[in-house]
């Protein structure tokens, strides 16, 4: 995973239930963070750590792990994203047969666009062409 790959994350509007019923038409993907960088470095045993960087000048550091893939699971990776006393969770499959990482983040706290805490939505990386 070392290198720098293109990051963009989305959410979705708050769901609200009637009768156990969602009500109305929620959208399903809304741009959340802006287009990032992820600028990371890999170590032989899977650590990862490295910065997330949008063009706002918002810098978060990232640190995590590569999973290996199993016989029910591609490899993924699960990482932490601080900065600006934000805290979110992020974890990805890399899609065999393709350069991309799809995943979910999660807001633990102090979404830096102030969506409450546990916002969560999909988000897509791939590698950056020199």
């Amino acid at each position: 995973m070392k290198g720098k790959w293109a990051y963009r994350s989305f959410r979705h509007e708050p769901i609200a239930l009637k009768n156990g019923q969602v009500e109305g038409n929620p959208e399903l993907a809304i741009p959340w963070s802006p287009p990032g960088i992820l600028d990371v470095n890999t170590g032989d045993s899977g650590d990862v750590r490295g910065t997330l960087s949008f063009a706002t000048g918002v810098v978060l550091d990232v640190s995590g792990k590569i999973k290996a893939s199993s016989d029910k699971c591609p490899a993924s990776v699960e990482l932490i994203g601080e900065g600006f006393y934000s805290v979110n969770k992020i974890k990805g499959f890399f899609i065999p047969g393709s350069d991309h990482v799809v995943g979910t983040i999660m807001c633990l706290t102090n979404d830096l666009l102030k969506l409450p805490n546990g916002t969560s939505g999909p988000f897509v990386l791939f590698p950056l062409k020199a």
